[in-house]
């Protein structure tokens, strides 16, 4: 999935796309994510696990490849739409795999293993994306990205057991029923939206106008702007299971609150520093302390969905994190268009403090605790 984070915003751009037409084809991938992640979540408490995540990798790695055929930008905005849809089946579907696997006690360690995975495999995508593109070009990297699709859709079918794990009936009962309206509501739940929808809002935003910024003001290749992204991505790999051990020794709102507003605000410095390496350190840090806030927030998500199912859970986190994908482009378009790239990393800085005051605001209330 990280194969081309360095390199859409540049192929967008060669459409002779605004900035904030832009941000409409990066919101069509977490439109989509929005829309359907709950639904997604709450059908895999019923029907199993398996089935959901090999349609998801069918589905994505096929529009991966319909990349290299695109004319028009509304073509782009399209395959994102239909690849968010089968993104939308597989990791948060395999998160609640994971979640039944989870033993009571080591919530976070188990769900930062997996979020360790993930984040590795996607820090190595901008090297391969830019560098494919550097050596040949953007279908170069698109291919990459369906191939790799694809070979995880077949070892998903030969390795992961085909009796899939299934919630309890109660659980059922609750995620389908009137008592999912409830969990929507509750303050816990909330806190997690609340995280979730600003965090991706900021990231995305600086996911999608970063390439720009640096193609434009630091003159950097996409080689170098993928090796940024990698960085940031890898910070959070390397980290992620050691926080997720912190997670459950330690208090989380503490951990929660630090991550969650110093992360957005390494931002700010990138408007000021030029030397690469420096640039470097921002987003490792930048990554490092996303994941401290992270693995806490996984490791209550995971306690919450014992009791109202593991697939309703994740679906929930990810059609918030989507919907904050879909707006940050949007918005931070718009003020690249009126001021420059440059206002995207304060925006986001806003953000994401703002994500933290009501995410520490609903957890007081909640105790902390779901």
């Amino acid at each position: 999935m990280g194969i081309i984070a360095p390199i859409l915003p540049l192929f967008t751009e060669t459409f002779s796309a605004s900035a904030f037409s832009i941000g409409l084809v990066f919101s069509a991938f977490p439109l989509s994510r929005t829309i359907i992640a709950p639904w997604i979540g709450r059908i895999s408490d019923r029907v199993g696990r398996k089935r959901i995540i090999l349609i998801g990798l069918c589905s994505y790695g096929v529009v991966s490849l319909l990349y290299v055929l695109v004319t028009s930008l509304w073509q782009i905005g399209a395959l994102r739409f239909v690849q968010g849809a089968g993104a939308v089946m597989v990791a948060p579907i395999a998160q609640a795999y994971v979640g039944d696997l989870t033993p009571r006690g080591k919530e976070g360690r188990y769900i930062s293993l997996f979020y360790s995975s993930m984040f590795i495999g996607m820090a190595l995508g901008p090297v391969i994306g830019g560098g494919l593109t550097e050596l040949w070009s953007y279908g170069a990297a698109f291919l990459a990205m369906g191939a790799l699709s694809l070979m995880a859709l077949l070892f998903v079918a030969v390795v992961l057991p085909s009796k899939d794990i299934r919630v309890q009936p109660q659980e059922k009962a609750s995620a389908m029923g009137r008592g999912f309206w409830d969990l929507v509501r509750s303050d816990a739940v909330m806190a997690q939206s609340a995280y979730w929808m600003t965090r991706g809002f900021w990231r995305q935003g600086f996911n999608t106008f970063y390439p720009l910024f640096a193609a434009s003001v630091l003159r950097a290749d996409e080689a170098t702007i993928g090796l940024v992204l990698t960085v940031h991505l890898l910070a959070g790999g390397l980290l992620q299971v050691p926080l997720g051990w912190l997670a459950d020794r330690y208090s989380r709102f503490p951990q929660i609150i630090l991550g969650s507003a110093l992360a957005p605000l390494t931002m700010v410095p990138l408007l000021f520093v030029r030397q690469t390496w420096v640039v470097m350190v921002l987003v490792f840090l930048m990554g490092a302390f996303g994941a401290l806030s992270r693995a806490s927030m996984l490791a209550m998500r995971v306690e919450i969905g014992r009791e109202h199912g593991m697939g309703a859970m994740a679906g929930l986190q990810s059609g918030a994190l989507g919907a904050g994908q879909m707006l940050g482009p949007l918005v931070c378009g718009f003020a690249v268009d009126r001021i420059g790239a440059r206002g995207v990393f304060p925006l986001g800085a806003a953000v994401g403090v703002a994500g933290t005051l009501l995410t520490a605001m609903w957890l007081r209330r909640s105790n902390g605790s779901p």
